[in-house]
């Protein structure tokens, strides 16, 4: 057996900077216990704050760990439970219920050692069993309700064939509970970044009697144990969020803050005004013109990699967009510091010259400037771009109509301006169409769109994380991009290492992007973020959220 030493120890010592109620719910919440109550710590009563409050960027989904599939119901997600692992600020998994694992020698099987000490917000231990279920749970929901339900699907023996199965018949998958303390997963084949996959939600432990089957319901009324560091007691999905320490959490002792807010605030000028008046304590998702601002220069924080592209409908929808001439025309059609001028943040944004953002390692080094140093996959030409498009069939007298779908805030609003300027260059005119963000999303999970606005921060620290995106298997609600000889190049970078794997990936990349125009990409760019000065303990990883479990905030 291989064996990985306990990845992190001594979690309080952190100090560090880290994207979807019914009946049956019997269990006690912290508020009717008083057995376990954590006395307030020497530093809380020190000039920190016990009531922290934050604000994301729009309207959560559900709080179902199966449900979570975008950025703002993950800063809410973060709080309230506890992944066998978490990122770190690197991208690194660190320990989070999980204290030790081993590999076998053949890197199917994982044996996850939990930790005895971790409980949920009732008192109730954390158990194997439970991710047993959690995982059996988010396969049953199916694609349609599962946003991250590929990280499962994709890797752990048989859980493909169980998609649209019940529970109860889903022995054959390869996970079980050798105990009541250690977790075996089974994988389909080796997958050499599986733990880096452990933090998404879909991994999370959940409880039959009250995470009921095929449903969600449950998470929308603040009537459930939780995992995390805290559990909620006020859910308003047009307001805020409110929850409160869970005095079982296994590392309660070095949780300073007592009652946690989530300000629910679409408008980056609000959130940005809300602190500025002490509203709020931390804005999640602050407009990048922050940077511009110089009282709070030293409030700005900057995470993340974040590629920012233009999903192009390949398959269905528009003809004129089956046709590789007009994708390649669209990628070739921006100047991509347009951009990068018109929302003027000084270093926050990047012209991205494809797919994966810089801050991804590649093979020596960064998997995107290794790229660009040998070809740059997307540029502007816009002689070139009118040349495809006249083979295409269109001219100056016979211009392409297109629809550019997207939610409003001022980043976007910026962004969909310059693409209707920069695409009328092309004989392409772009109207714009705007939606609520649950809509949207929606409609782009369906592909109800000709070009729609979509970006993506790393889940964890591979280019397959970004690659995979463009694979048929993960169209689940439709064809919209990919191909078999695309499915199989990544596929075949699975069993590959090193310089092999990565000049693999770079060439997956280039046929996807360049040669098969599925995406556009635009800029690349970091999350901005304003945090109160003085602020410590809050942990920022690459995916562009953010995990408050010990932080503190000076009063």
């Amino acid at each position: 057996m291989k064996t990985f030493k306990k990845l992190i120890v001594g979690i309080a010592a952190l100090s560090l900077a880290a994207c979807s109620g019914k009946g049956g719910n019997s269990a006690t919440t912290p508020a009717a216990t008083s057995e376990a109550t954590t006395e307030p710590s020497a530093e809380t009563s020190s000039g920190y704050k016990t009531t922290f409050t934050y604000a994301v960027g729009g309207e959560p989904t559900y709080m179902d760990p199966a449900r979570c599939g975008d950025s703002v119901t993950a800063e809410i997600h973060n709080e309230i439970w506890y992944p066998l692992f978490y990122l770190g600020e690197d991208g690194s998994p660190l320990n989070g219920d999980c204290i030790d694992y081993t590999i076998s020698d053949d890197l199917l099987t994982y044996t996850f050692k939990l930790d005895p000490n971790a409980k949920w917000s009732d008192g109730e231990p954390i158990t194997a069993d439970q991710y047993v279920f959690g995982i059996k749970r988010c396969i049953g929901m199916g694609y349609d309700n599962a946003g991250y339900l590929t990280m499962i699907t994709n890797y752990i023996e048989n859980a493909e064939a169980h998609v649209e199965g019940d529970v109860a018949d889903m022995d054959d998958v390869g996970v079980k509970a050798i105990d009541d303390y250690t977790l075996e997963i089974k994988l389909n084949g080796p997958c050499p970044f599986f733990v880096s996959l452990l933090p998404t939600q879909v991994f999370a432990a959940l409880r039959p009697e009250f995470a009921t089957e095929h449903d969600s319901e449950w998470s929308s009324t603040p009537d459930f144990p939780t995992t995390g560091a805290f559990y909620l007691t006020k859910i308003d999905s047009a307001s805020e969020y409110v929850m409160e320490k869970n005095p079982y959490f296994a590392h309660a002792d070095d949780v300073v803050v007592e009652h946690m807010i989530a300000k629910i605030m679409p408008s980056m000028e609000a959130s940005q005004m809300a602190f500025q008046t002490g509203e709020i304590d931390y804005d999640t998702g602050a407009s990048s013109d922050v940077v511009n601002v110089p009282e709070l220069k030293d409030a700005v924080s900057i995470s993340g990699n974040v590629n920012y592209y233009m999903n192009i409908q390949c398959y269905e929808g528009n003809e004129a967009l089956k046709d590789v001439r007009v994708r390649r025309a669209i990628q070739l059609g921006f100047d991509r510091s347009a951009f990068v001028t018109a929302l003027d943040a000084g270093d926050v944004y990047y012209e991205l010259y494809g797919f994966i953002p810089v801050g991804i390692p590649g093979a020596h080094g960064d998997f995107r400037t290794e790229s660009d140093n040998t070809e740059k996959l997307v540029y502007c030409d816009k002689d070139e771009a009118r040349a495809l498009m006249e083979e295409a069939g269109f001219s100056e007298t016979n211009r392409l109509a297109l629809e550019y779908y997207y939610n409003q805030n001022s980043m976007h609003d910026t962004v969909a301006a310059v693409i209707a300027e920069q695409l009328k260059d092309i004989y392409i005119d772009v109207t714009l169409k705007t939606a609520e963000l649950r809509t949207f999303f929606d409609d782009r999970s369906y592909g109800r769109y000709d070009l729609a606005r979509n970006a993506f921060s790393a889940d964890y620290m591979d280019p397959w994380n970004y690659l995979e995106l463009m694979v048929t298997w993960n169209n689940t609600r439709g064809t919209f991009f990919g191909d078999e000889t695309y499915d199989n190049m990544l596929k075949a970078t699975m069993t590959m290492e090193g310089e092999e794997r990565m000049q693999a990936l770079h060439d997956a990349e280039h046929y996807a992007i360049a040669e098969q125009c599925w995406n556009c990409p635009l800029f690349g760019y970091g999350s901005v973020s304003l945090q109160k000065p003085g602020t410590t303990g809050v942990i920022n990883n690459p995916q562009a959220n953010h995990i408050f479990w010990y932080v503190k905030c000076p009063e």
